[in-house]
């Protein structure tokens, strides 16, 4: 054997030393169609560890997939991909908005911890000291919920999470909260089931009114031949008289002010919310989504407030006017609801209420300064086991004294503040 060495020269031992070296390097490396076995041969715990059972459904994964930037070796502590390149995002109906600003590993891996590092920053999921290294950090959680919430939903928790596990906005929150079509908890549905009921009573109440009649009926039932001017009109009263309140503005300025500032937020605030079920169902990737759904963006969190707001100063107004004008109403015009006006402004207050814990309860994240009202209130609450289990109780109460308004509202005298454009279109379909 010396003697073929010695042929070879300096040059191929070189060149046999590198290739070698090469060989080494490929024994230790991975790619990212390399199974964990082959990572094991470094990566395996101290402990014997059976890592199918330990990596779950990730067990026939390539390391690579998740783990990016092994391919060489030596390599660095390589950069997670994120879980959103295979997973789709959770709906709305299952884990509600909170949850917009907290990472996949906080809730799905079990031996990570969730911790917020910044005050008001997103939830994260830190590994433990003595885990660290460990096939252990890739388990995954199989406890369905209530119980894989308790890691964070819990008393005196360091994410700054309600202690009560809160049920997703529902059906009912819609035309005030980015919420689901779903009615998650059982207020919303009894509230739903008697306001169908009233819903159904005013209805017939209103079709046996106007049954037979109006000038545009023939002897034999059908429509007359202008249908397309009838509705072009009524569009156009729907928009004028109804949506923008033309004749209550010529009746009563005063009365008109306060219609703008119930009914109008109200329409706002479905129509983004709207728009957020759409993103959230067809494009729930998009940054735009995710800015529609986030509580603590800014365009969201002075959108509310501000029309949050301008529903409290109209409820206070429609009081007011009551009572320093005693006197009664001009013809024509509905008497207030005293019950309506308690209900719905009940409702707000609360909302701001519940707006403040949050705020203080995760630590004023960033962006939330913008809900003005929210963010003054939230320095009146001290944070701590207490807030996180108050939390829980006031949001119950908002939307206990919500669905109250929402089932009240058929039988009540506010009715006509939602039903009227209705109304108006079809008058504005008739006129000639």
């Amino acid at each position: 054997m010396a003697w073929p060495l010695r042929r070879m020269g300096p040059g191929f031992l070189l060149a046999l030393v590198l290739l070698l070296a090469a060989a080494g390097r490929g024994y230790a490396s991975s790619s990212p169609g390399a199974g964990p076995a082959s990572c094991l041969k470094c990566h395996a715990s101290q402990e014997t560890v059976d890592w199918r059972q330990d990596l779950g459904p990730h067990a026939e994964l390539a390391c690579g997939e998740c783990h990016q930037g092994t391919e060489a070796y030596p390599h660095q502590k390589p950069a997670l991909a994120p879980c959103l390149a295979c997973h789709q995002r959770h709906s709305l109906s299952f884990t509600g908005d909170h949850h917009a600003g907290v990472s996949c590993a906080a809730c799905h891996l079990v031996a990570l911890r969730p911790q917020r590092p910044a005050p008001g920053g997103p939830v994260e999921a830190r590994a433990p000291a003595k885990l660290r290294g460990s096939l252990g950090l890739h388990r995954l959680v199989e406890a369905p919920p209530p119980a894989s919430c308790r890691r964070c939903h819990h008393a005196d928790n360091p994410v700054g999470a309600s202690a009560a596990v809160l049920p997703a906005k529902g059906l009912l929150c819609l035309p005030c909260h980015v919420a689901s079509l779903g009615l998650p908890d059982w207020p919303s549905r009894i509230a739903l089931a008697i306001f169908a009921l009233g819903l159904l009573t005013a209805l017939d109440f209103c079709l046996g009114g106007v049954r037979g009649r109006g000038p545009h009926a023939q002897a034999d039932g059908q429509p007359s031949s202008g249908l397309m001017r009838r509705l072009v009109k009524g569009l156009e009263a729907l928009l004028v008289d109804g949506l923008l309140q033309r004749p209550l503005w010529r009746h009563s300025p005063g009365r008109g002010l306060v219609h703008a500032l119930i009914f109008w937020p109200f329409m706002v605030r479905l129509l983004w919310s709207l728009a957020a079920l759409v993103l959230e169902g067809w494009w729930p990737q998009l940054p735009l989504t995710q800015a529609v759904i986030a509580k603590n963006h800014p365009a969201q969190a002075l959108f509310f407030d501000l029309t949050g707001l301008m529903v409290l100063a109209g409820v206070a107004a429609a009081g007011l006017r009551r009572l320093v004008r005693p006197t009664r109403l001009p013809s024509g015009l509905p008497q207030p609801d005293w019950v309506a006006l308690g209900l719905l402004g009940g409702a707000m207050l609360l909302g701001f209420m519940v707006e403040a814990t949050r705020l203080a309860m995760t630590g004023r994240p960033a962006g939330g300064q913008w809900a003005v009202a929210g963010w003054a209130l939230s320095f009146l609450c001290s944070p701590g086991a207490s807030l996180q289990e108050a939390y829980g109780y006031l949001w119950h109460a908002h939307a206990v004294a919500w669905c109250g308004f929402v089932a009240y509202l058929p039988f009540g005298r506010m009715f006509h503040l939602f039903t009227a454009p209705l109304v108006l279109a079809l008058r504005g379909s008739e006129r000639e």
